[in-house]
């Protein structure tokens, strides 16, 4: 992309884009952090709107012939990343809990209930790995396919698409409200409401 764009050399783009990966992993653990205060799917929301945006900063950046803000917006995408990854991380596991406490509070085993959310979150964690991985092989063939075209802009486009779709996905699925349990009490409310 730097090299299409603003005809940097092969390892100039190469120092560039080792210090993105570099910055998202530095910044994971303060993503799970932030999930332990705000709640996983919530800062994992917001995370989806602020990659919008800093993918609407590289199409400006592109239409522009900036690289500086180019740069600077690959920067917050990675930082961005790192955060949403830690948070995600974060949330599997709560929601997994949260359907263990309603089984319980129907009803049913704790021990069974509990070993079950266990069993499923790690499960759940490494798909997200496998997709993580898939990713970034996607990306690469939306920039290689885009550019075949001259032009970033169709898989920027894509991006912001796709952020789209996983905002609707956390906002109705993991933020929706239900009505607590009858003996639900306010502090236990609040908690599930986190996940």
């Amino acid at each position: 992309m730097l090299q299409y764009e603003y005809g940097t050399s092969p390892v100039q783009a190469m120092g560039y884009t080792f210090l993105g990966p570099l910055l998202g992993s530095l910044f994971r653990p303060l993503g799970g952090l932030l999930a332990d205060r705000l709640g996983g799917a919530r800062v994992t929301l917001w995370t989806f709107l602020g990659m919008a945006a800093g993918t609407a900063v590289l199409l400006l950046a592109s239409a522009a012939g900036s690289f500086g803000l180019f740069v600077g917006g690959f920067t917050a995408l990675f930082i961005l990343s790192g955060l949403g990854n830690g948070s995600t991380y974060k949330m599997i596991p709560a929601v997994f809990a949260r359907r263990a406490e309603a089984t319980v509070t129907g009803g049913g085993d704790a021990a069974r209930a509990f070993a079950q959310a266990r069993r499923l979150s790690g499960a759940a964690i490494a798909v997200a790995g496998a997709v993580g991985a898939l990713g970034g092989a996607a990306i690469h063939v939306a920039f290689t396919v885009s550019y075949a075209d001259a032009s970033g802009t169709p898989a920027f486009l894509s991006f912001l698409v796709y952020y789209a779709v996983c905002v609707l996905i956390l906002r109705f699925v993991y933020l929706r409200r239900e009505p607590p349990p009858a003996s639900a009490t306010p502090a236990g409310v609040r908690e599930a409401s986190r996940a």
